[in-house]
């Protein structure tokens, strides 16, 4: 398949997001020319001082560009079986500002067997090195088509969340364990560099650079493997050791909605971010709420 060519036209009446506190790069290293030993790594703070617009495409394996949808499939387990499952991943045109920070929404659908399980939104920004960070976060869970509970809402800032890196801008394997998010009152997501510039192919296409980090929590971090396209983005999700639903996830579709899509996917996430004080007053209560361009 063409490399060329990343975008698509979507077969789908779907329009709908995707998916810590610390980062670590690499720092200058001292040695000969020849010196092979890894560069000592450097801790980046979060500081919302360093973010400007939060979605402008600088990070090359998570560009974030409003408009942006893909398309992810495979299955997931639930009651012990095995079931068709679908993400839906947008970038969309919706922003609110976090701890300071000026977040765009990334809208999720995840669909079960057929129908839509969660819907969820996730509150990311760029900084001004291009590191794509994890701010926050609400999900709607749904049974039957019907809303049942509000999920895991966190906000960085607010009941002890605190942001974290969820794709580096100039990831290397030498990196350390870094984190993802820090929800509130639990132990944090972490992630760790496997492989950059490796091949990878999914339904989709097949790519040449490919980032591969692993994520899960702390205490069970072999949790799954995200691997990421450069220019593209997330690919395929691989379940390890730790996962429960063993989630698998291969890209199927990626396609830059029209204005008019991308006006409907604004209203889904802005009615999600709207109803989050509702559901979760405890965390989103004290914020204002989301707001197109």
């Amino acid at each position: 398949m063409k490399e060329t060519n990343r975008f698509r036209t979507l077969n789908s009446t779907l329009a709908f997001a995707l998916a810590g506190a610390v980062m670590f790069f690499a720092g200058c290293g001292g040695g000969t020319p020849t010196d092979t030993t890894p560069a000592k790594a450097r801790e980046v703070k979060f500081d919302p001082a360093n973010f400007g617009d939060p979605a402008t495409g600088r990070n090359s394996y998570l560009p974030l560009i409003p408009g942006t949808q893909s398309v992810r499939e495979g299955s997931t387990r639930v009651g012990g079986r095995a079931v068709p499952h679908q993400v839906v991943t947008t970038v969309t045109d919706v922003y609110r500002k976090v701890d300071g920070v000026k977040t765009v929404l990334m809208l999720d659908h995840e669909i079960d067997g057929g129908q839509v399980t969660q819907i969820s939104v996730d509150y990311v920004a760029e900084d001004k090195s291009g590191n794509v960070w994890n701010l926050g976060g609400y999900t709607q869970g749904y049974e039957g088509g019907r809303f049942v509970s509000s999920l895991d809402p966190w906000l960085s800032g607010v009941n002890g969340g605190e942001a974290g890196v969820l794709v580096q801008a100039d990831p290397r394997i030498e990196t350390p364990v870094y984190s993802v998010a820090r929800p509130d009152k639990e132990e944090a997501d972490v992630a760790e560099v496997l492989k950059v510039g490796t091949r990878h192919c999914v339904p989709y296409d097949c790519f040449n650079d490919v980032l591969v980090v692993r994520e899960g929590k702390a205490s069970a971090p072999d949790n799954e493997l995200k691997y990421y396209a450069r220019d593209v983005g997330q690919i395929d999700n691989v379940p390890q050791d730790d996962s429960v639903h063993k989630d698998v996830e291969k890209m199927v579709n990626l396609t830059m909605l029209s204005q008019q899509a991308l006006a409907e996917v604004g209203k889904e996430a802005m009615s999600l971010d709207h109803n989050a004080p509702k559901q979760s007053p405890d965390v989103f209560g004290g914020l204002p709420l989301g707001q197109r361009g």
